[in-house]
Order: structure tokens, then C-alpha cells, then sequence
């Protein structure tokens, strides 16, 4: 059997409720599931599709009637044997190195292979790279050659993530520098974090993790440009993720150990963290991948043969085309971004600040002004014509004749 999670949804919230068939194919075999949609969502959590017992890896489609929006109908997915999922942790704080190997240690599910490995610095160049999917470095950061192994293994679509050491240094990496430690007679409350997207989201259920809960009692300064995904009450980072062209690296600004935090009592958010990034690192090394149309991850996309039925398109316009692809020995399956579906307004100064430099007319309006220079232009006409027809209706008037009187 194969288990397949899916969300379905609808762009308006609404009471009434949707009778939506669900379609799935797997090899030209169709199977149609009935959804029933009541609110904006509904997701479905390993629905089991039949399979041959042999069958290790294919690819399938999710389609639903055609809409008004035909461009998210259809969902392909290549499924495959998972890779194990393989963890080096470099750590100089035994008590904030347990709880890490226990995080990444434990797999989410009986189906997947989860392992960690602790290694020092001077170990790295023995380690099968190829084969890693998360490094949780807990040290001062990486420089020389440990440096440039690092920065391969992202630059390939690999996961790193850093923790503070007790004694920061000078050292820097991906333009990030620890300073010194930050610490106070009470604790240091989590003001906000970004529960709608990357490794803090939403579970499937829509719970949120509970961030809001740990406990912070002493954090690292950080520099750096970065991407807050969690602050502390005044603005300083407890979570950051650094931009990368592939892969990712994040920097959290305190460890596990009981002396900093309760990442490791209250072990959800820690564990759910690690498990993401783990799961994020292990497909970069599946035969089998879900990629965003326009961003190849890496691949050749010269070299990928379409396997679905659709429009053949260029090689060269591939990686833009919605579809199933087979690159080499991999299954490689093309949709468009997620994000396509959310239309999101920009503030005012994100649009100055986009339109920089460019000549542009801006035209602002609210529902009821009448102040726009765009309006309907058919009242103007209707009181033209009236006016119209009124000087018509006045030029047609006959002339008043006048009576002259004879003389007496």
C-alpha cells in the first residue's frame, strides 16, 4: 500500500458544505475518493492506496473537477524507498549534545531509519557527505577546510544547524558571528515566531508548536543578516535561518542544556524542529523528489524525459512544465509553488521600494470614492445626452408669432 497525506481547500470560507470527488492515479489505475468540504480546508492523513507487494517506487497524480481555476487541479508525486536519514552532531556541552542525538535519534515513523552520529572536527573529512542529511553543530563555528566541507554540504541541499558555544569566538561562517552571552535574573519570554511556514509551522492538525512556552534563561548574541523565524521580547533572535541559494542553515541563539533552556524538558518544539530539517535533508538525497516548477533543485534539467501524458514541451522549458520526469535514476515531480495560491498585498513601501528608479503612476481608491481617475465614464454620457436633448427639444421650439394691431 501507499500512504498519501493531502489537503484540500477552497479560496472562501463558508458554511455550506462541498461534495468534492478526489481522484488518484498510479500508473493509469484510477481510484476516486468522495471528500466532503465543509470550512476552507480538509486534510487527509495517509489515505492508503492499493499497490502491487513489489512495487517500490512510481509516481501517481491528485486531481480534482475543474474548477474556475484549472492551474491547481492536478498534483503529481513520485514516491520511492525513503532514505536513511543520517545525523552528525558536533558538540562541546554533553548536556546540550543528549537531548540533540535523542531529537534527530528517534524517527517519527517505525518506516524510516533514523541515525546519529557524534563526531569531532578533525573526523569530518572521513564522512561519507553524500549520505548525511542534518549536521547539528553545537561548537565554535567551523573554519579552513571544516569550513569549506559545510559549505558543500549546503551548497548540495543539505540541512545545518548551529548552537552557541560557552566561549564564543572570532570565528565567522555564512557571514554569521556569535558574541557574547546574554544573561538575567529572570527569564527571557518568547515574544513572536513564525508559525505559518518553514521548521515552527503548524502541524497537520493545525495546532500550533509550543514555542510561546519554552523557557529561555540565558542566549548568545548573534550578527549577522538573517531571517528571524523566532524572537525574544525586545527583538533579539532565538531562531534565524541565513538566506542560501540551496539547502538550508539556521542558528539557534541558546542550546538544550537545563542551564540555558527548556528545549530539552519540553522536547516538542526541539523535536519537531530536528525532525523537519531532517526530513527536508533526506530528500534532497531521495531517488524520488517534489520540486517547485522554476526551481530545478540542482538537477540537469537537460537531461529529463517527461513520463506523463500532457503537453511535450522543450527539455529546456522542463523544469517550468507541471509534471513526472525521470532524470538519471531519479523520479523527479513538477508543481507549481504553493505560494502561487496565496495573493498576498503589499505594503506601500514595498511597492516604492520595488518600482525604485522606474517611472510608474500609482492610483489609490476605496470602495464608494468617487476621487479616482478611474470611473465608470456612463453617468457622463447620460448627462451629456440629456443636456443634449434638452437644447434640441429648446431649438425646436416654434417661434412665438407676433399680432400687429391696424390703425384706428
Amino acid at each position: 500500500e501507499l500512504l498519501v497525506s493531502l489537503r484540500v481547500s477552497r479560496s472562501t470560507d463558508g458554511d455550506d458544505k462541498i461534495n468534492l470527488p478526489v481522484q488518484f492515479e498510479i500508473d493509469g489505475a484510477r481510484s476516486v475518493m468522495n471528500v466532503e468540504l465543509t470550512g476552507a480546508f480538509v486534510d487527509f492523513k495517509e489515505h492508503r492506496l492499493p499497490i502491487e507487494r513489489t512495487r517500490e517506487r512510481g509516481w501517481g497524480r491528485v486531481s480534482i473537477p475543474t474548477d474556475a481555476n484549472p492551474a491547481d487541479d492536478d498534483f503529481y508525486f513520485a514516491f520511492d524507498n525513503a532514505p536513511p536519514r543520517r545525523t552528525i552532531i558536533v558538540a562541546e556541552d554533553a548536556q546540550a549534545e543528549r537531548p540533540l542525538q535523542l531529537a534527530a535519534g528517534i524517527a517519527p515513523d517505525p518506516a524510516l531509519q533514523c541515525s546519529t552520529e557524534i563526531v569531532t572536527v578533525e573526523q569530518l573529512p572521513a564522512i561519507e557527505w553524500d549520505q548525511i542529511s542534518l549536521v547539528l553543530w553545537q561548537a565554535a563555528l567551523p573554519t579552513g577546510a571544516a569550513a569549506d566541507l559545510v559549505q558543500s554540504f549546503v551548497d548540495r541541499g543539505g540541512q545545518a544547524v548551529f548552537l552557541p558555544p560557552r566561549n564564543p569566538g572570532s570565528e565567522e561562517l555564512f557571514g554569521m558571528r556569535w558574541q557574547t552571552w546574554v544573561t538575567g535574573n529572570e527569564l527571557f519570554p518568547v515574544e513572536s515566531w513564525r508559525g505559518d511556514e518553514d521548521v515552527l509551522a503548524r502541524t497537520l492538525s493545525g495546532a500550533a508548536l509550543p514555542v510561546g512556552q519554552l523557557e529561555i534563561r540565558q542566549y548568545c548574541g548573534l550578527t549577522g543578516d538573517v531571517t528571524p523565524l523566532a524572537t525574544l521580547l525586545g527583538g533579539a533572535p532565538l531562531l534565524a535561518r541565513v538566506p542560501t541559494e540551496r539547502g538550508a542553515v539556521y542558528f539557534w541563539t541558546t542550546t538544550p542544556s537545563p542551564r540555558d533552556s527548556s528545549l530539552a524538558t519540553g522536547g516538542v518544539v526541539l523535536y519537531a524542529f530536528v525532525q523537519r530539517a531532517l526530513a527536508s535533508g533526506a530528500a534532497v538525497l531521495s531517488k524520488a523528489r517534489q520540486l517547485d516548477a522554476g526551481e530545478p533543485g540542482g538537477e540537469d534539467t537537460a537531461s529529463w524525459n517527461r513520463l506523463n501524458e500532457g503537453d511535450q514541451s522543450l527539455s529546456t522549458e522542463s523544469a517550468f512544465q507541471r509534471g513526472v520526469y525521470s532524470g538519471g535514476d531519479r523520479l523527479l515531480a513538477v508543481n507549481r509553488p504553493s505560494a502561487e495560491d496565496g495573493a498576498k498585498v503589499l505594503p506601500d513601501l514595498r511597492v516604492a521600494e520595488l518600482f525604485r528608479g522606474l517611472s510608474f503612476v500609482r492610483v489609490d481608491d476605496q470602495a464608494g470614492s468617487l476621487s479616482s481617475l478611474i470611473q465608470e465614464i456612463w453617468r457622463v454620457f447620460l448627462v451629456a445626452m440629456l443636456i443634449s436633448l434638452v437644447l434640441e427639444a429648446v431649438l425646436c421650439l416654434p417661434k412665438v408669432a407676433r399680432t400687429v394691431g391696424a390703425a384706428a
